[in-house]
């Protein structure tokens, strides 16, 4: 890789990352690694097409999110909450 000398702006070749005297005016050069590549972010995940229900709990008034079953365990007080097929 070519390096500048930060003093005198000579350019010179080193072969990586490390500690080198400038071959114009004999001043230490740091030279450091590549950092990290910038890559753009992930597009977030598509929306699902039907919002997985809320339930609210009779004992507790809880409310919480089920996948599509007949009856869920409230979290909060562990009642058996009916869902009615999946659906609030």
């Amino acid at each position: 890789m070519i390096v500048r000398c930060g003093r005198c702006g000579t350019q010179f070749q080193v072969p990586g990352p490390g500690r080198y005297p400038c071959p114009g005016c004999g001043a230490a050069n740091e030279v450091r690694g590549a950092g990290p590549e910038i890559s753009r972010p992930d597009p977030p995940p598509p929306a699902p097409e039907h919002p997985a229900p809320r339930v609210a709990c009779p004992a507790c008034d809880f409310s919480f999110i089920v996948g599509p079953i007949e009856v869920a365990t409230c979290p909060n007080c562990g009642e058996a909450v009916p869902v009615s097929g999946g659906e609030a």
